[in-house]
């Protein structure tokens, strides 16, 4: 079942300017977006929609779990769609985020696994922090 059928489900209005959120993000699985970006993207494309219905129906999907936010460092928020446990990796020189999908991430559930069990995870947010490849040669070339 998608997204659309989901929220149908649920007795939620698929309105106009919902849809085309919902859309980006099923078009754009990798990657992270600020409400701006969206709004910009959806404006590139002679889409009808204001910036506060972005912000609406991004906060509707992450209410409903469809969509996460993240930040990095003090910057502003992002929303992501991809859900499966992986790894950003944030160039310091840059700002840069790739994302390297988990091989394995049942270990992780093993290693933050608390000892009473008291403590239900519901998410885990693993954030690397480097230098990449570009920035790297760029350094090389300047000293």
């Amino acid at each position: 079942m998608n997204f659309k059928e989901n929220l149908k489900n649920k007795g939620i209005r698929l309105s106009k300017p919902r849809l085309m959120v919902l859309e980006f993000f099923e078009q754009n699985k990798k990657g992270h977006f600020s409400i701006y970006e969206i709004y910009e993207e959806l404006k590139n494309q002679n889409k009808k929609i204001s910036f506060t219905s972005v912000y609406r129906s991004c906060k509707l999907l992450e209410r409903l779990g469809y969509i996460r936010p993240i930040s990095f460092e003090e910057r502003h928020i992002h929303y992501e769609s991809n859900l499966n446990p992986h790894i950003h990796f944030q160039c310091v020189s840059c700002g840069k985020v790739e994302e390297k999908e988990l091989t394995n991430p049942s270990e992780i559930s093993k290693i933050i696994k608390t000892e009473d069990d008291n403590f239900i995870v519901t998410s885990i947010k693993i954030q690397a922090l480097g230098v990449c490849e570009e920035c790297q040669k760029k350094q090389r070339r300047e000293l």
